[in-house]
């Protein structure tokens, strides 16, 4: 026997394993399948947002107007729910806020597919889904945005602009695939669509 001819088997029996073991822990077997996807998306924000920035850096102004908004003062905590103060470099201004909004967009229009169709085998109105989905996205990042206002200034001042993206982008990420889990859960229910929505 060749390599060539047990690299088949070899899949084939990976294969055959993945689907027993999905049958019997499906939970596990979609929380692995939501964790690969989410850090392929992850991986796909991080390269988009280590040139994205640069651009807008260049070609516009837009890094020179601060994008602060929703300002929330409870206590000891004075932030904005979306908190890109003017840096001087790409790292801040309305110019890393369009970065991080069309990042967050193309991350979405890539995982709202694969989430779907693979991880949870969803068959429900997909315009439903659609709608259930933008409303958990919008909701979600708000939240994650106001919780980067806490940590993002500090790390914005101890490391540079591409560790600095690395850390956002796994911290932000880290956070919303706690959150996304469980709302993936209700949003894309197995089975065939609901012809009543």
């Amino acid at each position: 026997m060749t390599d060539t001819d047990s690299a088949p088997s070899k899949t084939s029996a990976l294969a055959a394993w993945w689907g027993r073991f999905s049958i019997r822990h499906k939970l596990i077997a979609q929380f692995v399948m939501f964790y690969a996807f989410s850090m392929f998306v992850t991986v796909l924000q991080y390269v988009l947002l280590t040139f994205l920035p640069g651009l807008f850096y260049r070609f516009t102004d837009w890094c020179s107007i601060p994008a602060q908004i929703g300002h929330i003062s409870l206590g000891p905590v004075d932030t904005y729910v979306f908190d890109y103060p003017v840096t001087g470099d790409e790292t801040g201004g309305m110019g890393y806020f369009a970065a991080f909004a069309v990042t967050l967009f193309i991350a979405q229009c890539v995982n709202f597919p694969m989430q779907r169709n693979i991880t949870f085998k969803s068959h429900g109105n997909v315009w439903y889904q659609i709608l259930w989905y933008v409303i958990a996205f919008v909701l979600i990042t708000v939240v994650c945005s106001f919780l980067m206002g806490l940590y993002v200034p500090l790390l914005r001042s101890l490391v540079p602009p591409a560790v600095y993206n690395i850390l956002i982008t796994v911290v932000n990420g880290g956070v919303q695939m706690v959150i996304y889990f469980p709302i993936y859960k209700i949003i894309f229910p197995e089975g065939e669509a609901d012809r009543s929505r």
